[in-house]
């Protein structure tokens, strides 16, 4: 009856390490993803951000054209 007893605390302890080696591993998981996802925004802020100063040099551009479009137009007239 006793061995039986230490047998059954043997297994309960073995079964607890591995849930407890199991959610070990799913929040190591997690935390991995959480690092994938974060370099993964970090990454598209810089190349958000080379993006806007294009569209803002295109934009200057464009109101550079305008203005010669306009000064055309007046001097055809």
């Amino acid at each position: 009856m006793i061995r039986m007893i230490g047998n059954l605390t043997d297994v309960t302890v073995e079964k607890m390490i591995n849930q407890i080696s199991s959610l070990t591993t799913f929040i190591q998981a997690i935390g991995g993803l959480i690092i994938l996802y974060l370099i993964f925004n970090i990454i598209n802020a810089i190349l958000n951000g080379k993006k806007k100063k294009q569209l803002e040099r295109i934009n200057e551009n464009l109101e550079e054209i305008k203005q010669l479009l306009k000064n055309k137009r007046k001097k055809g007239k």
